[in-house]
């Protein structure tokens, strides 16, 4: 039997894994750098089998409980080794956050002025208030709207039953009771303005064209258990949306991960997804690459499941039937929610004349399928949630348990928890480095100063290091280093591979389409417009998928150079608690393309042309004319005229002009031009990427002297304060008291979140 040892650390994103006391090879696999648990805890099972060849395992984990959970659930799905697994919990995210918030106080009330500095306490204060996104999107007639009412406890967004608002409408946790609302055009500026925002206004507002966004500033009351800043961001979709930002926003929001959430809301009766094909694609490509992460951070919600009748019809079937669509697009072990939002809201809000829960209520009490809590099979939820949500029914009557059926605190429970084990733990990190770094720095100077009071001779070694530091520094030498370490780097190189790949990707999406209608050559032109608006929606959504990834690809690769060149300068840094802080990337390859589409309408011209589809029937007329007649039996009358009636046959064509549209040729000509500015696109991505890459360098070329000019001052400071002929013993004193107060709040530090 192999001994395993896993410490992982989620502020820290680092993982330790001994093998019987020794660490992996350095090509072992079990390597894992910065990668979340939740991204490589399904492949650990097989790794070790690779590479210790052994089916048996004793682990002991230290970490989280929320992470071992995910660790156990993987190595019990995989199902094929004998592991004995041997957990030693550190505190919890949510305590850890209520230590640092104590520690923080201390430090405020503390001895050391440098410590209540402004930008600590305001750095502190930006880490505490973090935004987190739960963007809501939906299929059509799902109820978006009234579960966004029932997550905020007030009817306040409009209900409809189609497509409600091409508007996107942020909704941002605040300690207000009421909400205040800030409507803006396309370009950003202030239309109108309403300090207590009411339904009927948001009704007035979602149908004015001029408005393209909404904010929203109010509680929202499930925030209180997520510890942050909850943003509702109600995305249009990208079916719905007029605007070409607001489609951008849409897919941007599927490829962001840490701090933000997707919550999909589908219609229980209606789980046809069809005409939201390839976004759903995108959904898919978006999960796959995250691991659990991404599974994790959608959650797709069953809604308007009260309107099935249980002495009928049993709502499960609604599930499979989910489960079964989502799985066609290949969206694996989705996490479904069945939840009834109306009757949420109504629990909650208790309207005067409520709709569903008179019928709603006495049902969840006689049918258990009613009971949407209770669902754990489909929505994935822990023990631990369940354990909740169950201590919680134990306190209420059967009246008050319907808002937990309801299906609504599960979802708010989902929520939670991802916030928790993502979000929450690198919140707790940007707490603690908001006054970390220069907690360290001063314990440094205090450090130094006492054990020069200890040792008069390492005062002049010190005194020759910061000379010889400042005179590499003054005679610019450190200036040709740092301009060596960042013209290396390169953020075009770095990021070729993966544009080379989406591309790719893009490509093969619109050979699809044109494969598709290969053999179109004639069509109905009545059909050809429906199937062409449909090419040109699904053409209009592959490139915001373009735009979207590359503009994803190029921050991550920004990101990367910065932290790469930062990183080796961070011998400079370590003392002085100095950060970069990233900017955005933008670039928009539809630009490129889109002037080169040929107008669809035009190509339609060119290529109609209208067949004559009449055909030939044989039909029968009467007629009357004169004739020449010998009648047998009427001798007088031989030779007379006399008109007689008759029936005679006759071929008339009936015209039938049906126009034809030629659908390959539109098609290929629609989107040869695309497939051609492809390769323009990549070309100007890599561009913009060197160009790019030229003024980050400067930037960071700049900064780093700017450092280096930071770090001579500091360091005549350091000379001057460690001068001792000058001080009393009180200060030395005080000096001294403040280096163990400084030491015992860092030694609390790093237990907390250095394991």
């Amino acid at each position: 039997m192999k001994q395993i040892k896993i410490k992982y650390n989620p502020y820290l994103l680092s993982t330790e894994i001994l093998i019987d006391g020794k660490k992996p090879k350095a090509n072992s696999k079990l390597n894992f750098g910065k990668l979340r648990i939740q991204e490589w805890s399904s492949r650990l099972p097989e790794i070790l089998i690779e590479e210790c060849s052994d089916r048996n395992y004793e682990i002991e984990f230290i970490g989280t409980e929320t992470d071992y959970n995910d660790l156990k659930c993987s190595i019990e799905s995989f199902g094929q080794i004998s592991c004995n697994l041997l957990p030693k919990f550190q505190q919890s995210v949510s305590d850890v956050e209520i230590e640092v918030d104590k520690l923080f106080d201390e430090i405020k009330k503390g001895p050391v002025e440098q410590l209540r500095d402004k930008s600590i306490l305001n750095a502190f204060e930006k880490a505490k208030n973090q935004e987190f996104e739960i963007n809501v999107v939906a299929t059509m007639s799902s109820g978006k709207s009234t579960l966004i009412n029932a997550l905020l406890d007030k009817k306040l967004m409009p209900v409809a039953n189609m497509a409600t608002t091409a508007t996107i409408v942020r909704i941002i946790d605040t300690d207000q009771d009421n909400f205040a609302a800030i409507a803006y055009d396309s370009k950003g500026n202030k239309l109108k303005e309403d300090p207590n925002i009411v339904y009927r206004t948001m009704r007035e507002w979602n149908t004015d064209t001029s408005i393209s966004a909404i904010d929203i500033y109010g509680r929202i009351p499930c925030v209180d258990s997520v510890g942050m800043r909850l943003v509702l961001v109600d995305t249009p979709g990208p079916n719905n949306s007029q605007d070409a930002n607001h489609r951008h926003m849409t897919y941007k929001m599927l490829e962001d991960s840490d701090k933000s959430l997707v919550l999909f809301v589908m219609n229980g009766r209606q789980l046809n997804v069809d005409d939201q094909k390839n976004f759903m694609d995108y959904v898919c490509e978006c999960m796959d690459k995250g691991g659990k992460q991404s599974r994790e951070r959608y959650i797709f919600a069953i809604n308007q499941m009260d309107s099935f009748n249980p002495e009928d019809e049993n709502p499960e079937d609604a599930l499979k039937s989910a489960r079964e669509v989502l799985e066609d697009y290949h969206i694996l072990s989705p996490n479904l929610f069945p939840v009834s939002a109306l009757a949420a809201l109504e629990c909650r809000n208790k309207p005067a004349i409520p709709k569903v829960l008179p019928v709603f209520g006495p049902l969840v009490q006689e049918y258990p399928e009613m009971r949407f809590d209770t669902y754990y099979s489909y929505n994935n939820l822990p023990v631990s949630a369940k354990h909740d949500i169950d201590s919680m029914l134990e306190k209420l009557s059967p009246e008050e348990a319907v808002e937990i059926h309801s299906g609504i605190v599960s979802i708010e429970a989902a929520i939670g928890l991802y916030i928790d084990k993502y979000a929450r733990a690198l919140k707790v990190k940007d707490l603690v480095d908001s006054f970390n770094n220069r907690l360290n720095e001063l314990r440094t100077v205090a450090s130094l100063q006492e054990n020069i009071r200890k040792n008069k001779e390492l005062k002049v070694k010190l005194d020759q290091k910061i000379a010889d530091i400042q005179n590499r520094i003054e005679s610019g030498k450190s200036a040709q280093t740092l301009s060596r370490l960042i013209d290396k780097e390169d953020l075009s190189s770095n990021v070729k591979d993966d544009i080379d790949d989406y591309v790719d990707v893009t490509k093969t999406k619109i050979e699809k389409i044109i494969f598709r209608f290969n053999n179109s050559d004639k069509v109905k032109k009545t059909e050809a417009l429906y199937k062409i608006k449909d090419v040109e929606k699904e053409s209009l959504e592959i490139l915001n998928q373009l735009d979207s990834r590359i503009s994803t690809i190029l921050e991550c690769g920004f990101k990367t150079l910065y932290k790469t060149i930062l990183d080796e300068y961070k011998g400079h840094l370590t003392d002085l608690g100095i950060t970069a802080s990233n900017q955005e990337l933008f670039l928009h390859p539809l630009d490129f393309v889109a002037e080169e589409l040929d107008d669809l309408n035009r190509l339609m011209d060119q290529n109609s042309t209208t067949v004559d589809e009449g055909h030939n029937e044989e039909r029968t007329r009467t007629v009357r004319g004169k004739r020449k007649t010998n009648w047998l039996f009427a001798p007088w009358t031989w030779g007379s005229e006399r008109y007689e009636t008759r029936e005679e046959s006759y071929t008339v064509h009936i015209p039938n002009n049906i126009e034809y549209v030629n659908m390959s040729k539109v098609i290929a000509d629609y989107l040869e031009p695309l497939q051609e500015q492809l390769r323009d696109a990549k070309s100007a991505a890599y561009s913009h990427a060197q160009s790019e890459s030229n003024r980050i360098k400067k930037h960071l070329k700049d900064y780093l002297i700017e450092i280096d000019n930071v770090l001579c001052k500091k360091l005549e400071e350091l000379k001057l304060s460690t001068e001792s002929s000058n001080r009393t013993q009180a200060e030395i004193n005080r000096q001294v008291s403040n280096l163990k107060w400084m030491e015992e709040i860092i030694e609390r530090v790093n237990k907390l979140i250095y394991f």
